[in-house]
């Protein structure tokens, strides 16, 4: 016996679908600005920031929400030990190729876990400042959505690698000193 969509209330392992605009509290508008965009997902699978699945749980179709998402909840707080100032030569930007402050470069952090990119703040003459904290850590986050649907996911919509990762430990992130910014004897200048 199943429930009518309407009647489904949002849980583990539930399908989601919101038409939602986010911004960064009192500020901007990062998602859905001309209209509202609409997002699907799995629950229970980190898919989506903590604070916007958490504040799903227990709704149900048509119903329209309004929160704001503290950034603890979103993408953490900001670190000042991520920004971290290093030798120009510690960089191998190809041939070239200038680095300009905004600029995002790829690290290589040797865990699954740390930074994909980091973003350059700051270019000296022997040094660039380099920030891998994600581009909205510290900030609140603010939706108004709608559920769009909302069911119990099919078998076929939860990849099972998802459930390994559920069950396994948190990682321990890297350390800015860990950050690999190229390789020695490279032959870029």
């Amino acid at each position: 016996m199943s429930e009518s969509s309407s009647e489904y209330r949002i849980g583990d392992k539930s399908y989601v679908k919101i038409k939602y605009r986010v911004r960064v509290a009192q500020g901007r508008v990062i998602k859905g600005a001309h209209e509202p965009e609409l997002l699907d997902f799995v629950t229970g699978f980190r898919q989506v920031i903590p604070g916007l699945e958490d504040r799903l749980q227990g709704h149900s179709v048509s119903e329209k929400l309004s929160f704001t998402v503290p950034a603890e909840e979103a993408f953490g707080p900001r670190y000042q030990e991520l920004v971290v100032e290093k030798n120009r030569s510690d960089f191998h930007f190809p041939a070239g190729m200038k680095p300009y402050t905004g600029m995002e470069i790829p690290v290589i952090t040797g865990s699954d876990c740390g930074p994909e990119t980091a973003v350059i703040r700051k270019i000296d003459e022997d040094t660039i400042v380099i920030d891998c904290n994600h581009p909205l850590a510290g900030a609140a986050l603010e939706y108004d959505l709608e559920i769009v649907e909302a069911r119990p996911a099919r078998d076929n919509e939860i990849c099972s690698e998802w459930d390994d990762e559920k069950s396994g430990s948190e990682c321990a992130c890297s350390s800015p000193c860990e950050i690999i910014l190229g390789r020695e004897g490279n032959d870029h200048n």
